[in-house]
Formats: structure tokens, sequence, C-alpha cells
């Protein structure tokens, strides 16, 4: 799945998203508090600690989302059946990804690092014992969001920031 991230003249942002299954989506993002969009901390953030089944994993499983708008392809005749059935089946890793996101936008917006402490409370909403989460992959995705903090703040009008997901490994 290949996602494309750019400013809306509101200041919020827009992903446009092929799903590699030639349908493609725009997904409109609600906030505009953080320095970084919402919807990219989940993309990064996901992709470094290995939730492959929070939003950006559902969205390519077929799940669709109020702010999610289709806006090249077709979609499945039992497209809403099979959302229903990739959010269910998601849920809990939906609320948890929900969380451990919050930890980083905080930790992105306020310069400060994404502590094992805060991933473990952050997990302790949806699971028991110790996050998976390392200290290593919590570091690593906030170092990536600060790069994209500062590539969002030059971005200007029609530009965007390319992602892959899941990361396509041969391009590193």
């Amino acid at each position: 799945m290949h996602v494309e991230f750019s400013k809306r003249a509101d200041g919020g942002s827009l992903a446009l998203i092929d799903r590699g299954d030639g349908v493609t989506l725009r997904l409109r993002s609600y906030e505009r508090t953080g320095d970084v969009p919402h919807d990219a901390v989940h993309f990064l953030g996901e992709r470094a600690l290995g939730i492959t089944d929070g939003l950006w994993g559902s969205i390519r499983a077929g799940a669709l989302f109020e702010s999610l708008e289709v806006v090249g392809g077709r979609l499945r005749h039992d497209r809403r059946q099979r959302s229903d059935a990739v959010r269910k089946a998601n849920a809990v890793r939906l609320m948890l990804a929900e969380t451990v996101v919050g930890v980083l936008q905080q930790s992105v917006d306020r310069d400060g690092p994404a502590t094992k402490a805060a991933l473990d409370a952050a997990w302790g909403i949806t699971g028991t014992g110790p996050s998976p989460f390392t200290t290593d992959q919590a570091a690593s995705a906030v170092q990536e969001l600060r790069t994209l903090r500062d590539r969002w703040r030059r971005l200007g009008p029609g530009d965007t920031i390319p992602y892959d997901w899941p990361p396509d490994r041969r391009r590193r």
C-alpha cells in the first residue's frame, strides 16, 4: 500500500492511499492540534512498533472508516461486510494503536522521549503485563516522527510525503 500525506489549506492533513488492490482512498484527518498529522503518527508509529492490525493494517485489509473517501477504483461487492469483519477482528489492536499513538504524539509535540514506561501504561489499557514494545522501537518511532515533523513544517502546497505500508525494505 502506498500513502502520500499532504497539507490541506486549513492546516489539516490528507492522505492519498493506493491500497494495492485497484482502490484509491483519501483519508481526511480531523485534527490540527499537533506538530505532525495524527494519521501520520499512526502510520509511522504503528509501522515502527510492528502493529500490523491497527489503523493502517486495517485499511489495507479493507476496513472503511467515516473519514475515508473512495476516489478511484471499485470496492468489492461485500465491502461493508468485509470492513465490519476487519474492524471487529482488529478492535482491540485499533484501541491499542490509538493509545500508543497518543504517547508518541505527546513525545514529538513536547520534544521528549517515548519511554518504555509510557508505552507499558498505554499497553495496559488493552493488554496485561509489560508491553511487547522495546525502548529501541519507541526511539525509532520518535526519531522518524521528528524527521516527519521537520519535513511537514517545510511542506508546500501540492507537495506530498510518501510512505509504503509495510515498508519496502528493498528501497533502504
